[in-house]
């Protein structure tokens, strides 16, 4: 796994810092064990599960708990993820590989990870890099700005 904090990447939520209020979240149990920074959406079962929907959150780290942005949530923990609104800025989980340019768009995997790679089907992207970056060989997080 790659080693987040060596970016200075240790939380989720990164602007606005001018913001008064903390962004929209919503608190729900985790279908799968799953990362901090994944994009997930509510399945069936009112669970967050990875990968988009038709409304997406980005999972956020275990404030409570105390723990890292590299440690996953496992199945049926309790968890908060970020309504992905415009004007905020989060740090995302992004395939690894990846020469991703600031402004870029990025889009949402099956898997909860974002790619620079348009994948053709229609899909439209979920935000824009807030960063240039080469992601290293596994999936690492990349500032994106929601719109």
């Amino acid at each position: 796994m790659s080693n987040y904090t060596q970016y200075g990447k240790n939380v989720i939520f990164c602007a606005p810092a001018q913001m008064l209020d903390q962004p929209l979240r919503k608190e729900s149990p985790v279908a799968a064990e799953t990362l901090p920074g994944t994009v997930v959406h509510l399945d069936a079962n009112g669970k967050f599960a990875a990968g988009p929907g038709n409304v997406s959150y980005v999972l956020d780290r275990d404030h409570l708990g105390q723990a890292p942005v590299d440690v996953a949530y496992t199945a049926d923990d309790l968890a908060t993820a970020f309504y992905c609104g415009p004007g905020l800025i989060l740090n995302v989980l992004a395939d690894g590989s990846q020469d991703i340019v600031e402004d870029a768009p990025l889009f949402a995997t099956s898997g909860g990870t974002l790619t620079a790679t348009d994948p053709e089907d229609g899909s439209t992207s979920i935000g824009n890099a807030a960063e240039t970056i080469t992601t290293g060989t596994s999936s690492e997080l990349v500032a994106v700005k929601f719109i």
